[in-house]
């Protein structure tokens, strides 16, 4: 029996009975980690949602160091869910997901912005997906999924065009009548005289630049956006970009991927297509993290979930975007901000989460209590603004009737606790017994 035929066999054999530990989301095979490092021992690997220490385990969830002779791995992968595809339909719509003008194939919701004069959520992407790159006129419907990928007028009509950033290129098809005319003369008489050669009438603008490829649009309806982006989370402000930082991205194409930034303050010349280029001044190069449709992707640092960039063009070789500041500052929007009392909270939520799931086992094992969730803190009957662990019990005693190892604790490692009364939980049915239909 080979290496993997024999941790195969065990995991076989013991998945049912470690899947149905607390915590465990999934059972498999693969190489062992030691000490952050992927070694060559293939070893059981056990899925779950958090890393809890060994002491606030109970003795049946405890993972075993080995399963038939052969060595357990664990593995943190936090909760399992479906996700749903980036080219469906969303509502609220998240950042990353199919969007686009209605006359255009598809590209990607960057996220939510607020316009500083008003104060009014906007929908931001690139110029060339909102405002078909100039050809569009404010008012126009922006469909959510795009056309491309089954989206139509009046039923998938997210928003509507707002503003852009002009695109000014370097060179576009000729529309004045006398450049066409010539070229169209030339063309005859070559091919009377059966030269191979034709003229081209395009219009030159050699010193056009370009700092963004950005455009807004209104929501319909403002509850039908939320501002975090899929497979991200909420984005924390802004930050400068650095050579080697780590970014990712949500788009509609290739979803959540990931790069390196390697180039700064680039000068470079953009094919948007119909013979125009454009070229774009200070924008940002990363490794290849993109394909088409995934133009307007937000740039999120890895590290704090931080815009970085708007992605806006790239190639197999490598994804170009611009600097996040320079769009805002351009359509005079900002990223929504959360005040500090939001950020405070936000943290406190996470560390009474983090507590919880250490301890709700042995909460729970007490008698009398019902549940264990988190929430805000009631101080004399009266609700406040301290966020902590909520401790439901079927019945309060008072203190001197319950066993030692009865008692909740008034804190667990810092977290305020709360006990409430809620009396037998019960499942609710409904019953027909003297029961009326009016």
């Amino acid at each position: 029996m080979s290496e993997f035929e024999q941790v195969y066999q065990a995991k076989a054999i013991h998945y049912s009975a470690l899947l149905h530990r607390r915590n465990v989301v999934g059972v498999g095979v693969g190489y062992k980690e030691h000490a952050g490092r992927v070694t060559d021992e293939l070893s059981v690997v056990i899925l779950v949602r958090n890393k809890i220490p060994r002491a606030a385990l109970s003795d049946e969830d405890l993972i075993p160091r080995q399963v038939g002779g052969v060595r357990t791995d664990v593995v943190e992968v936090g909760e399992i869910r479906p996700l749903n595809a980036h080219t469906q339909r969303w509502r609220p719509a998240p950042g990353g997901v199919s969007l686009g003008h209605y006359q255009v194939t598809a590209g990607t919701l960057g996220c939510v912005v607020r316009d500083r004069a008003s104060g009014r959520r906007m929908i931001l992407s690139n110029n060339h997906v909102l405002a078909n790159s100039n050809d569009a006129l404010p008012g126009d419907p922006i469909l959510q999924p795009g056309a491309a990928d089954g989206g139509e007028v009046g039923r998938d009509t997210i928003g509507y065009l707002e503003r852009f950033i002009p695109i000014r290129y370097v060179t576009e098809p000729a529309t004045c009548n006398l450049a066409l005319a010539y070229a169209n003369l030339g063309n005859w008489l070559a091919q009377r005289l059966g030269a191979r050669h034709r003229l081209q009438a395009f219009q030159s603008n050699p010193t056009a630049v370009n700092r963004v490829d950005a455009a807004l649009a209104l929501p319909r309806q403002d509850s039908e956006l939320v501002e975090e982006n899929l497979e991200i989370g909420t984005i924390d402000g802004v930050t400068t970009a650095e050579l080697g930082m780590q970014v990712i991205k949500s788009g509609r194409t290739t979803g959540l991927t990931s790069g390196t930034i390697t180039v700064l303050e680039a000068s470079i010349r953009v094919n948007y297509g119909l013979d125009r280029a454009a070229v774009f001044e200070g924008q940002l190069v990363s490794t290849p993290m993109s394909q088409g449709g995934d133009s307007g992707s937000l740039i999120v640092s890895a590290q704090g979930h931080h815009a970085v960039g708007l992605l806006f063009a790239g190639s197999g070789q490598a994804t170009i975007f611009n600097p996040i500041q320079a769009v805002l500052d351009a359509l005079k929007v900002d990223l929504p901000q959360r005040s500090p009392r939001q950020l405070n909270q936000r943290n406190a939520v996470e560390r009474a989460q983090a507590v919880k799931l250490l301890y709700e086992h042995n909460l729970l094992a007490k008698p009398n209590v019902v549940g264990v969730g988190v929430g805000l803190q009631r101080r004399g009957g009266k609700r406040t603004d301290e966020v902590g662990l909520v401790v439901m019990v079927e019945r309060k005693f008072p203190k001197s009737l319950l066993k030692s190892e009865d008692l909740i604790p008034t804190e667990i490692d810092g977290v305020p606790v709360d006990v409430r009364e809620v009396g037998q939980v019960e499942a609710q049915e409904h019953s027909h017994a003297g029961s009326q239909i009016n």
